[in-house]
C-alpha cells in the first residue's frame, strides 16, 4: 500500500524533528569545543583557527539546511570574524573579544 501525501508529509515533518534534536545536541558539543579553542588561541595557539571556522562553517550549512536561520547567521559571523584573522598571526584582544561575543550569541540562540 503505497503512503498517502498526507502521510508522507507526516514522516518528513517528524524526521526532521529528529535531525533538528540530533543538530542541536551536536552543535552543543561543538559550541563546548569552540570555546575551549578560543581559550587555547588566547593563550597564542593560532593553529586552532582553522577547526574554529570550521566547526562554526558546519553549525551555520546546517543550521541554515535545518531551520534555524538566527543560529546560522550567528555560526557565519563567527567563520567571518575566524577568516579576517591573518594565519598563524595571534589576534589582538579586541578580535578576541568580539569572537568571543559571536560565540556567546551563538550559544545564546540555541538556548
Amino acid at each position: 500500500m503505497t503512503p498517502s501525501q498526507e502521510e508522507r508529509t507526516a514522516a518528513t515533518r517528524a524526521r526532521l524533528g529528529e535531525l533538528a534534536v540530533k543538530f542541536t545536541e551536536r552543535t552543543r558539543g561543538e559550541i563546548e569545543v569552540i570555546r575551549a579553542r578560543l581559550t587555547a588561541l588566547g593563550a597564542g595557539d593560532t593553529t586552532v583557527l582553522g577547526e574554529i571556522r570550521h566547526l562554526a562553517h558546519r553549525i551555520c550549512g546546517t543550521g541554515a539546511t535545518l531551520g534555524f536561520e538566527t543560529l546560522a547567521e550567528h555560526a557565519h559571523q563567527v567563520e567571518k570574524l575566524v577568516a579576517a584573522q591573518l594565519p598563524d598571526t595571534q589576534p589582538d584582544a579586541a578580535a578576541l573579544a568580539k569572537l568571543s561575543r559571536a560565540v556567546d550569541a551563538l550559544a545564546a540562540d540555541l538556548g
